[in-house]
């Protein structure tokens, strides 16, 4: 217990190390509740309770035990991802006129941080803030100090973390926002910065997504190369309805692992939080009747439909699907769009998403 309404921690989740703790939270109606352990700041559950009953059905993936989030096979599920998410080619970037390589872990691309991202990262305790006017639950801030050339990034980042749920009807919905500063070290002025969640979610009864129902509010996606970096375009997606109808994820298509782009986003932006929310997509099951909605404040977001999910026993090829707000792909490598990852010092990165799960 915490003394805080709707808070509570359970201490036993990692029996192979005390620090990795769950954090759950549950919205003040009783319907909608998320947790999250120190690791990664994994989001572990986000579950929902029909007001007929009081059954709770959890849409994300993961796993039982904080143990089992150290498989090697697992695909980031939950994960806070940083301190690039994505991928940048060849693991490359110039950044002040000096040549930085860093971890590559994909194709020869560095991907989601490298090999000891922030997903692996055990973050200590959050600072408990109370309900307030503007949130309906207790915030839980947590920090970390990304120290400089970790996997092989420049500049010391302070990096804070916030997650808070609220009510919906029906259900509830979890905010997530990121905060980051460049506190030095004094020779490097600059640092880039791009983060996400890594959750995959499956709101249906089957061991799949098939007949999931999406509808996205944009069509626009960057243009990438075999082996997933953008070459510089930005093209409608082909798997996509142009007028953004409404579409079905089938047993094996639509296969999509694609960043998608708000084409009225200011992509010189770095801290966006003062943003209004955008729809990326909004997702119903027909068999269950739960909707999952996914807003954001950030210029792109990236929808994958799990084709290469593979963990031994528990989950296969399509088992949920991603919608992960973030910058650019490779920004760091393009010059138009180096401003939303760049962070001088004095500056913010910043950035909101919220997810809602309801009836």
């Amino acid at each position: 217990m915490t003394g805080y309404t709707g808070y509570t921690i359970k201490t036993d989740f990692d029996k192979s190390d005390s620090a990795n703790k769950l954090h759950v939270l549950t919205t003040p109606n009783g319907l909608f509740v998320a947790s999250f352990s120190n690791r990664g700041l994994t989001v572990v559950d986000l579950a929902v309770r029909a007001p007929s009953n009081a059954h709770f059905q959890n849409v994300n993936l993961g796993f039982k035990s904080g143990e089992d989030y150290k498989r090697a096979d697992n695909p980031y599920f939950g994960a806070f991802i940083g301190r690039v998410a994505n991928r940048i080619r060849d693991g490359k970037f110039e950044l002040d006129e000096k040549s930085y390589q860093v971890m590559q872990s994909s194709f020869g691309h560095c991907l989601h941080g490298g090999t000891v991202g922030y997903d692996k990262v055990v973050f200590r305790d959050p600072e408990v803030l109370p309900a307030s006017s503007e949130t309906s639950s207790v915030t839980l801030k947590f920090n970390y100090v990304s120290k400089h050339l970790e996997e092989g990034f420049p500049g010391e980042l302070f990096v804070v973390v916030k997650y808070w749920v609220e009510d919906a009807p029906g259900g509830g919905a979890l905010y997530l926002e990121y905060e980051t500063t460049l506190m030095g070290p004094e020779n490097v002025d600059h640092a880039i910065v791009n983060l996400t969640n890594h959750s995959y979610f499956n709101i249906g009864d089957k061991p799949t997504i098939e007949d999931t129902e999406i509808t996205m509010t944009t069509n626009q996606s960057l243009e990438v190369t075999d082996t997933f970096v953008p070459t510089g375009n930005i093209v409608p997606h082909p798997l996509v309805p142009a007028d953004l109808s409404t579409f079905k994820f089938g047993p094996d298509e639509p296969d999509i692992d694609h960043a998608f782009v708000f084409p009225d986003a200011d992509i010189g932006a770095l801290d966006t939080r003062s943003f209004p929310l955008k729809m990326m997509a909004s997702a119903y099951h027909p068999s269950t009747k739960l909707h999952l909605k996914g807003e954001t404040t950030e210029p792109s977001f990236q929808l994958y439909t799990g084709k290469y999910t593979d963990v031994v026993g528990l989950y296969g090829p399509r088992s949920g699907f991603c919608l992960e707000s973030s910058r650019y792909i490779d920004a760091a490598n393009k010059q138009e769009w180096k401003g939303m990852v760049t962070i001088g010092k004095g500056q913010t990165y910043g950035a909101l998403t919220k997810l809602s799960l309801y009836y």
